[in-house]
């Protein structure tokens, strides 16, 4: 199995090509946004990798709805084929964000992902983990001794993702982030977003064991109740994601809506 990253500098966000024998999953890919424009300049880069490695694209995940980018599932598919997964929870999400989206209904997506389902993929299976917290959709990818974690863990020195969203729960973020620390201490943990100086390259990847002994917000010497109140104090603290009011109804109907 191949893991390609490709890194989206302006929203700090990490989009994966992963490729077992032909076929090939992109995990989170980004449309580019600015001034009322959408930008596709960093989608065609993944793209011309998928077609210069001949791979055939079966499936283009999310590990949830995104608030600060923009999804290039739909633009993805249009130019490579692929069936779109998300959480089976989105319609959920849809009604705590419904008002933003005036009236556009939601978007179809080809499969809607729970805890008891895989995907065959090459030769591998992708395995789903249902990681609620940031967000109630979000899923850890487990393929093979890698996850994809989504905006669940960042590197150890950023800490989790924010837990203050419509339904978003520091307390099932910390039984979600649990849940990741009894897999083996080797795995490998791809991480969603980084955020490095413009001249430093991002963390991509860490592992359970280095998460486990060195996340600044949640590791193996903290207890669920002091996580919740650290969690709930630096979510006080964090701005409304600058995107949020364009990204999320994007990404729950596939359209601007202004």
């Amino acid at each position: 199995m191949k893991v390609q990253p490709f890194f989206h500098r302006p929203t700090g966000t990490l989009t994966y090509l992963v490729s077992s024998s032909t076929q090939a999953a992109v995990i989170d890919p980004v449309l580019g946004y600015s001034d009322g424009s959408i930008d596709d300049a960093y989608l065609k880069q993944i793209i011309q990798s998928i077609q210069h490695q001949s791979l055939n694209v079966k499936y283009i995940l999310e590990t949830h709805i995104h608030a600060d980018h923009l999804s290039g599932a739909k633009s993805l598919q249009a130019e490579v084929g692929g069936q779109i997964g998300i959480s089976e929870r989105i319609n959920d999400v849809y009604r705590q964000w419904e008002g933003l989206c005036k009236g556009k209904p939601i978007m179809s997506f080809d499969i809607l992902l729970n805890q008891n389902m895989t995907l065959k993929f090459g030769n591998e299976e992708i395995e789903i983990i249902e990681t609620p917290g940031h967000t109630p959709t979000d899923i850890t990818y487990k393929i093979g001794n890698n996850i994809f974690v989504g905006d669940t863990l960042f590197s150890p020195k950023r800490g989790t993702g924010r837990a203050d969203f419509p339904e978003g729960s520091a307390e099932s973020q910390y039984n979600s982030i649990m849940a990741l620390f009894r897999l083996g201490d080797t795995t490998k943990v791809y991480l969603c977003h980084d955020y490095p100086n413009e001249h430093e390259e991002p963390e991509i990847c860490s592992t359970v064991q280095i998460q486990k002994s060195d996340n600044i917000m949640l590791n193996n010497r903290i207890s669920e109740h002091d996580y919740v109140l650290a969690r709930q104090k630096r979510d006080e603290s964090l701005p409304t994601p600058k995107l949020l009011n364009v990204a999320i109804p994007f990404n729950l109907t596939g359209s601007l809506i202004s």
